[in-house]
This record gives structure tokens, sequence and C-alpha cells, in this order.
């Protein structure tokens, strides 16, 4: 490569003056608002829409519709089964605090019961029914029914009756 330049001093100036003018030219029609003069007098160039195009954003728009539907419907249900998750668990809290609510009452009515029962003088029950076996749950040991001893019964009479002596 030689050392020499390839463009002379007055070359470089009137390029640097052109470049220079431009750069003015644009700034102020950035100032005005418009990019280019050049473009003002063009009017805008719209593509011409290929029908393939067409039906193909249409049917683009419809699954994403029937996507959108179905996404507002799915929340719909998870919000449907967060409330009934929530009900739930408020029905089980709420039934455990009745069964601690009538554990403690049945335990009061039964020192109540003791209570009175020691302040008349009566004797202390031999065997008071288990709180399970009143609530039906099945107690560790199956309780029978008591047995009064069956009445006796008159023997039976023996009849004899006359065919029976006749016959040898």
């Amino acid at each position: 490569m030689s050392t020499a330049p390839r463009h002379s001093e007055e070359e470089l100036r009137q390029q640097w003056a052109f470049l220079d003018a431009l750069v003015d030219r644009q700034a102020s029609s950035l100032r005005a608002g418009s990019q280019d003069p050049e473009e003002e007098d063009l009017p805008p160039v719209v593509a011409p829409a290929e029908t393939t195009y067409l039906e193909e954003i249409s049917t683009l728009t419809r699954r994403v519709s029937t996507l959108e539907s179905e996404r507002t419907s799915l929340l719909r249900r998870l919000d449907l089964a967060e409330e009934a998750r929530m009900a739930s668990e408020e029905a089980r809290e709420a039934a455990e605090a009745g069964r601690v609510a009538a554990e403690h009452a049945l335990a009061a009515a039964r020192a109540d019961a003791e209570g009175i029962r020691i302040a008349q003088g009566l004797p202390a029950p031999e065997m008071a029914p288990d709180h399970d076996a009143v609530l039906g749950a099945p107690s560790a040991e199956p309780q029978l029914p008591a047995l009064e001893p069956p009445a006796a019964e008159p023997a039976p009479v023996a009849v004899e009756s006359p065919s029976a002596e006749a016959s040898p």
C-alpha cells in the first residue's frame, strides 16, 4: 500500500460540505415533524394482501378467541373449586369444633349427674354407658342385651285317647 492520499484535500472538503448540508437538512426536517422530505411526496405504499394471508389471519384469530374462552372457563372452574375447597375446610373445622363441644358437654353432664347422685346419697351406677356407645360408635367390648331367664313352661299333659286303648 502506498502512503499517498487517495483523495485530494479539495475533494474531502467538498464531501464534508455535502455531509454537513445533509445533516442540517435532516435536522430541520426532524424539527418540523417529517423525517425525510422525499418521503412526503410519495403516498404510503400498501402491500397487496393475499387471500391466503387473510384466511390464515382469520383462522388464527378464531383460535385465539377459542383459547381465550377456554382459559376464562378454566379460570372460573378453578375459582369454583377453590371456593368449594374452602367451604369444605370450614365445614370440617366446624364439625370438629362441634364434636369437641359435644364431648365437653357430655363430660359436664356426667359430672353434674354424678354430683347430684352423690348429693342425694344414691349409689354410683355399676356401669355407666360409654359416650362412644351413646354416639353410636363401636365400643371395645360388645354389650349384649340382658336376657331374662325363660319362664317355666308347664309339662305337657298326656291325654290318652280311647282309640289308643282299643288297639292291641
